[in-house]
């Protein structure tokens, strides 16, 4: 009886009395699962991801007190052209008439967010050549570049144009991802003509230094009086008569302003937003570049934390140790549900903070599973491996 005694465990004995040895492995473990294989293997993760980016960013972005002082917009729509025969492609003498117009205003920069590929009357080409060429204020032109997969003649008259009208072009390619949300700046094609964006040339024309890099784009919401965000001019008054008072308006708000003219088509050129994805609002193209150039200008920028980088993975290694730990630690206790919740909350919270203070968007889903991947293994694994009782001494090495 005496000997079976001692060979018996006593109550509460530990398999395994080490459980910070334990989480710095699963640590490492599931830090590997998480930054390398989740991404690649799973990327519907992304979109819950992007969808947590997007709520951040609709709801946290800045805001400036009035539109924005140096960008603005003169749009063509369907009201613009109905008197013409045609919608498409644009009349380009009315294009001519416009570049003069916003010239004639005292534009600084003026950019024509039209593709020039398909064919033209060649009197109104002609009347438009000669518009850009005479224009006092800097021009840059729209190009698509070999990702549209224009076909050749279409290429051929883009290149045509391009070189007669002799002003620097770049390429209007959007961003966008699985989903059909541009939230990311596009970055040049490996070996492309255009190696730079059309709102890269425009920043430069103006003065300003553009970085052709993958970064989010910083949105700018609504102004807090109501107005839009850039000035924007319907195409059709300010070609009206020149004594009219909407006209003179229109053109005085455009002195020293970087002047994009592009469509406002309802069934063109639109996109989805992390401004406009929860509503499903589209926006126009020629909207979204006159955002990117503008965040050039005020200095503004939107960080992440890639996958990849060493700073995420150290933090996602830490998080888990440390949710394990607590896991183990409240094993014998009914203060896990209370425990995640708090650990929710905080890291919410923690994102939240440094998303509104540093403009620096943290993969809070990756964060979430971290905690409550590490949470749930400590608390499994140490009821298996752990003491059998609770045990307040010394938790953390026994």
């Amino acid at each position: 009886m005496t000997a079976d005694a001692r060979l018996r465990p006593r109550s509460g004995r530990a398999l395994f009395p080490r459980p910070v040895l334990l989480a710095c492995v699963f640590a490492v473990l599931a830090t590997l699962l998480l930054a390398d294989l989740m991404p690649r293997h799973a990327p519907g993760l992304l979109r819950f991801e992007h969808a947590m980016a997007d709520v951040r960013t609709s709801l946290l972005s800045d805001q400036l007190p009035s539109q924005h002082p140096h960008v603005a917009l003169v749009g063509i729509s369907d009201q613009t052209l109905s008197d013409y025969k045609i919608r498409l492609p644009i009349d380009r003498a009315l294009l001519a008439r416009l570049v003069d117009m916003v010239d004639a205003a005292g534009a600084k920069v003026i950019g024509i967010d039209v593709l020039f590929t398909r064919t033209a009357p060649a009197d109104n080409e002609e009347l438009l050549i000669d518009a850009l060429r005479r224009a006092r204020a800097k021009v840059v032109l729209a190009a698509a570049d070999e990702r549209l997969n224009l076909s050749q003649p279409q290429s051929d008259r883009q290149s045509a144009f391009l070189a007669q009208a002799g002003r620097p072009a770049g390429y209007v390619n959007l961003a966008t991802e699985r989903d059909w949300v541009v939230r990311f700046t596009a970055q040049p094609a490996p070996g492309s003509a255009f190696p730079k964006s059309f709102a890269g040339v425009l920043a430069e024309s103006a003065g300003y230094r553009f970085r052709e890099t993958r970064r989010r784009v910083a949105w700018l919401r609504p102004p807090r009086d109501g107005s839009d965000t850039f000035l924007t001019i319907p195409a059709e008054i300010l070609v009206g008569p020149a004594d009219n008072p909407g006209t003179q308006a229109a053109r005085t708000g455009l002195k020293d302003k970087i002047v994009i003219i592009g469509g406002l088509f309802p069934d063109l050129d639109q996109h989805l937003t992390p401004l406009t994805s929860s509503t499903h609002e589209r926006m126009p193209g020629v909207l979204i570049h006159a955002h990117i150039l503008a965040e050039t200008i005020d200095g503004r920028s939107i960080g992440q934390l890639e996958a990849d980088s060493l700073v995420l993975r150290l933090a996602l290694a830490a998080m888990v140790a440390l949710g394990f730990l607590v896991g183990w630690r409240y094993r014998l206790k009914r203060q896990g549900l209370l425990l995640g919740s708090i650990a929710t909350v905080v890291i919410v919270l923690v994102d939240t903070i440094v998303f509104w203070q540093f403009r620096i968007i943290l993969p809070i889903v990756l964060a979430l599973i971290a905690w409550f991947l590490g949470e749930f293994s400590g608390h499994y694994i140490g009821l298996w491996l752990g003491h059998r009782r609770p045990d307040r001494k010394r938790w953390f090495v026994r």
